[in-house]
């Protein structure tokens, strides 16, 4: 009877422990296995086999996809990225162009105020009728003194 009451007492089992440390120890187990073969040298010469072989198809596949687009008169990787690279160039070159123009019309527009202003007479004479110390024509209309119905 003191066996059935001490089962009885005893709490269940926590499950998720017990997957904790069983997903430990397989860890671990694999873990050692996973070390143990990569560390040898067969395991290191296959891996290098295995690159070199991938390396080789890569480059067949390569030269076969460039014969073909070349075939079917498409361009491959390489001459996209060559005329991207071309066009940059010129993309480049054509700012600095554009820049040298900017200063060029900068310099050039301020050279052609200061001369057409000191190559340019003063304006003295006025036209017949006008009075002296009137300058424009709204001044003349104030002087004169026309009504507003008249004037335009």
């Amino acid at each position: 009877m003191s066996d059935q009451t001490d089962k009885a007492q005893q709490p269940p089992p926590d499950m998720m422990q017990l997957w904790r440390d069983w997903l430990t120890q397989t860890d671990r187990q694999f873990t050692a296995l996973f070390s143990q073969m990569t560390g040898s040298d067969a395991f290191s010469r296959g891996m290098g086999t295995n690159m070199e072989v991938s390396l080789a198809f890569q480059k067949m596949l390569a030269d076969g996809m460039e014969r073909y687009l070349k075939l079917i008169n498409m361009p491959s990787r390489n001459d996209v990225i060559g005329l991207g690279e071309t066009l940059r160039a010129m993309e480049t070159r054509l700012a600095n162009i554009e820049e040298m123009f900017r200063i060029a019309a900068e310099t050039d527009s301020g050279r052609d105020d200061r001369e057409a202003a000191a190559s340019e007479p003063r304006r003295t004479r006025r036209p017949a009728g006008m009075p002296a110390g009137v300058e424009t024509v709204d001044e003349l209309r104030e002087a004169e003194a026309i009504p507003e119905q008249l004037r335009r």
